[in-house]
C-alpha cells in the first residue's frame, strides 16, 4: 500500500511539473497513461489512479477515445470543495457571503497597491443599460469578475471564480426577487466602488463594498435564501 502511495504521488508530482514548466498547457493533451508509467517506472494502476484523482478535482478532463486534457480550470476543484463543505454543514451560506465581502476588499486593495491599472472595461460594463433581470445579473457578475482580473493575481482570480461559482446561485435569486429601489442601491454601490478605485482611496472603497454587501445581507434575510 505504501509503495502504491509513493507511485501515485510520483505521478501527481510529474504531471504538476509538466504543467508548471508549460510542457502541458491549458487545453493540451497529457501523455498517455502507458507513457507516464514507463517514464516514471511505476505501475499503470498508480498512474491511472493519479489521473482519476486529477479528473475528480477538475484539473484534467478525460475524453473517451482521445485521452486526458489539462483543463486549466483549477477553480472548479475549489468550488466543488466549497459545495461539499456546505453540504456537510461545516460552513454556512452566511460565512461564504462574509468571506466574499472580505475577498472583494482584498482584491481592491491589491489593485490600488499595484498603482498602474486599467479600469476602462469595468467602467464600460457599468455604463451598459440593462432591460431585463438576466442582464442585471450578468452585469453584476461581470463587474466583480473584471475587478478580480484587474488585480492580475492568479490566486485571487482562481479563488474568486470558485467562490463566485457557488455564490452567484444565491445572488441570482436575490436580484430576481429584489424591489427596484434595492436594485438601484445595489448598482449605485458598484459605482462608488469604481470611483474610489479610480481615486486610489481604499478606505472609501472598503466602505462602498460594505454598503454593497449590507444591501445583499438585508435582501438575503428578506428573501430567506
Amino acid at each position: 500500500m505504501e509503495h502504491g502511495s509513493r507511485e501515485f504521488q510520483k505521478a501527481i508530482d510529474y504531471l504538476c511539473r509538466e504543467i508548471q514548466n508549460d510542457s502541458i498547457q491549458a487545453g493540451g493533451r497529457l501523455p498517455a497513461e502507458r507513457v507516464i508509467a514507463e517514464e516514471l517506472q511505476i505501475s499503470r494502476n498508480s498512474t491511472r489512479e493519479a489521473l482519476r484523482s486529477l479528473e475528480h478535482m477538475g484539473i484534467i478532463e478525460s475524453v473517451r477515445g482521445s485521452g486526458n486534457y489539462f483543463t486549466g480550470n483549477i477553480s472548479k476543484s475549489f468550488s466543488e470543495m466549497i459545495r461539499l463543505l456546505i453540504l456537510v454543514k461545516l460552513v454556512t451560506e452566511a460565512e461564504i457571503c462574509d468571506f466574499r465581502r472580505t475577498m472583494d476588499q482584498s482584491v481592491c486593495l491589491s489593485i490600488i497597491r499595484r498603482g498602474d491599472f486599467d479600469l476602462s472595461e469595468v467602467e464600460r460594463v457599468l455604463s451598459e443599460k440593462t432591460e431585463t433581470v438576466e442582464e442585471e445579473i450578468e452585469k453584476d457578475h461581470r463587474f466583480h469578475d473584471l475587478l478580480t482580473q484587474v488585480s492580475d493575481n492568479r490566486f485571487w482570480i482562481e479563488l474568486m471564480n470558485a467562490v463566485c461559482d457557488v455564490y452567484r446561485e444565491w445572488i441570482d435569486i436575490i436580484l430576481r426577487r429584489a424591489e427596484r429601489e434595492t436594485k438601484e442601491k445595489f448598482h449605485a454601490a458598484h459605482g462608488k466602488i469604481l470611483a474610489a478605485l479610480k481615486d486610489k482611496d481604499f478606505p472609501r472603497c472598503a466602505e462602498a463594498i460594505d454598503e454593497h454587501y449590507d444591501i445583499i445581507d438585508q435582501a438575503f434575510k428578506q428573501a430567506e435564501v
